[in-house]
């Protein structure tokens, strides 16, 4: 069972030990007439949804949130501005500098989301909606696109020839096993790393009438509270290996993919589970032993983008891409499968039309 979240984000203690500013400005205009427009009234907000927010998000979402938070606040102490309420004029000094620092479009976007969702938290209005921001952001586009730094890295696929290449390699150890197992599902199931080592035995369906597998997940992260039933293809292919890796390893129930010989936990059982970077780090490994020549770039997102790939390209729509990989949007598929449908765009099909009819 994954452990509960119990890293607090501590907005509120990281906001008093500011010493250079005020953490808060003391003339504080409420934004609705219901809320308190004092100092104290904005901490004790900020202090009951930090501790909401912290157990009510994923881990990752939490070290994002608390890391994009430190990065503001250490910028306000060195240009002693106090953080809240921040101007739109300060919103962008402050994504400014960040670009001037060399960071990326995604970290100014999450800059700006943390910010916004922390004054949004206080009962304050946020300045990312004010309407002089869409002009402001306007130009902080402009910048990046000058600098280089609008650029989104995607990470390396691992398509079905390359996790092909990879299983061809793995013989019968534990570790091997169990590699191969979680490289085959993950191909399937186009699972996120947090969902892949999520997975326990009972998840696994078998429809007898038609000898089909399916994958139950029963949270994600566009499905959080569980709401909606999410099944995902698992080959038999994939279920062979499982089996052997379920054998070899003495699993029966509880969650299918574990450290080689268990992390021992304080009562001295073995661990439950691989931990989400692990997954990564496995993947990794794996494609740089079979010299893929994009090894480096590889994720523990890389085979949900490489299979979505595999199904663009064989003639999937996007909403059975959506469908496989528990998308709540296209977007995202859209975004994974850019370069495989510049291979199908009206213009390829033109050109391959009219070389056709030279033949």
């Amino acid at each position: 069972m994954t452990e509960p979240n119990t890293l607090p984000l501590r907005l509120v203690d990281a906001l008093h030990e500011l010493t250079s500013v005020p953490a808060i400005a003391p003339e504080i205009h409420a934004p609705r007439p219901a809320l308190a427009a004092s100092v104290e009234a904005v901490l004790e907000r900020l202090a009951a949804w930090s501790a909401d927010f912290a157990e009510g998000s994923a881990p990752a979402t939490v070290k994002a949130v608390r890391s994009d938070w430190t990065q503001y606040l250490a910028w306000c102490e060195t240009s002693r501005a106090t953080p809240l309420p921040a101007s739109v004029d300060q919103l962008e000094t402050f994504l400014s500098a960040a670009i001037g620092k060399g960071r990326k479009r995604a970290t100014v976007d999450r800059y700006l989301y943390t910010v916004g969702l922390v004054h949004i938290a206080a009962g304050l209005p946020s300045p990312s909606k004010d309407p002089d921001w869409p002009v402001k952001w306007k130009k902080l586009i402009r910048r990046l696109k000058a600098t280089g730094g609008h650029v989104r890295k995607q990470a390396g696929e691992l398509d079905m020839a390359g996790v092909e290449a990879i299983l061809a390699t793995l013989g019968t150890s534990l570790r091997d096993l169990r590699d191969a197992a979680l490289l085959s599902m993950a191909s399937d199931t186009l699972c996120r790393e947090s969902e892949l080592v999520a997975i326990r035995v009972e998840h696994l369906h078998h429809n007898r009438r038609r000898n089909t597998w399916s994958l139950h997940v029963p949270f994600s992260k566009n499905n959080q509270d569980g709401a909606a039933p999410d099944y995902r293809f698992v080959s038999l292919e994939t279920i062979a290996r499982v089996r052997a890796w379920q054998a070899a390893a003495g699993i029966n129930e509880g969650p299918l993919f574990r450290p080689i010989g268990g992390r021992p936990k304080a009562n001295g059982e073995l661990g439950d589970a691989l931990l989400p970077q692990e997954v990564a780090r496995i993947f990794r490994r794996r494609a740089k032993a079979v010299g893929l020549e994009h090894a480096r770039t590889i994720s523990g997102h890389s085979t949900r983008i490489g299979s979505a790939n595999d199904l663009a390209e064989h003639g999937a729509t996007g909403i059975q891409i959506q469908q496989a990989g528990g998308w709540k949007t296209d977007r995202m598929v859209t975004y994974y499968t850019r370069r495989s449908s510049a291979g199908a765009n009206a213009m390829a099909r033109l050109r391959s039309k009219r070389q056709g009819n030279e033949a």
